[in-house]
């Protein structure tokens, strides 16, 4: 049974605290592993991600991590000496921040907060580049585009510089996805919604792609 429970993937949510309460429970039953937790295949996996996400955009000054889960990108940033002056952590599932908390600890410049940044925006320019990867995927509400454009956009006031997030193409993946998208059109979508200027970072091997919108200069 969990195994079976360990694939599962559900179509979608209904709003952001369902996503959250269906993370609650995946940390609850798979604690003692964190890949399961989060639905990665593997944290190797994950590292991957990471490190075409910091290509595309360079971390610095004031970091904001939509979606952090249990923090992996902080650590990631410090195990290959990636300066930063303050890193804030948000996500919708109250579990996962709470063990993110345990596990990091008291550190000066870091923190974390359950937040739906869609009922609770961020202050506009408070933070100077965010990351929102491995959150995008799940269609959310009756409109899910629409829903994932605006979390974009909450994420993107938020910042001075801009922000790079990943989401999944057909055609790479063994299983089914439930909200993939073109890289292209979703970028150009970006672009004329948010503004900004927006670039596909695609490796044309993994399923996941990464877009980085910036503020035009």
């Amino acid at each position: 049974m969990r195994e079976r429970i360990k694939n599962y993937a559900p179509r979608g949510f209904p709003d952001p605290a369902s996503c959250g309460a269906f993370y609650d429970a995946r940390s609850r039953l798979f604690g003692d592993d964190e890949a399961a937790s989060l639905e990665y295949s593997s944290l190797g996996v994950q590292q991957r991600l990471f490190a075409r996400a910091v290509e595309a955009l360079s971390p610095h000054g004031r970091i904001l991590d939509v979606g952090c889960g249990l923090a992996h990108l902080l650590d990631y940033l410090g195990e290959n000496d990636l300066p930063f002056e303050t890193y804030h952590g948000i996500d919708v599932s109250a579990k996962m921040v709470e063990r993110t908390a345990e596990r990091v600890g008291d550190r000066e410049g870091v923190s974390f907060g359950v937040r739906d940044i869609l009922a609770s925006p961020l202050p506009d320019r408070s933070h100077d580049v965010a990351y929102i990867l491995s959150v995008l995927g799940y269609p959310i509400g009756d409109d899910p585009m629409a829903t994932m454009l605006s979390i974009l956009r909450r994420a993107f006031d938020a910042c001075t510089d801009g922000l790079v997030f990943s989401h999944v193409m057909d055609g790479r993946s063994d299983r089914r996805l439930a909200f993939p998208t073109v890289p292209e059109d979703l970028a150009q979508l970006c672009a004329r919604e948010l503004g900004g200027e927006a670039t596909v970072h695609d490796d044309g091997k993994d399923f996941t792609y990464l877009i980085s919108l910036r503020r035009s200069q």
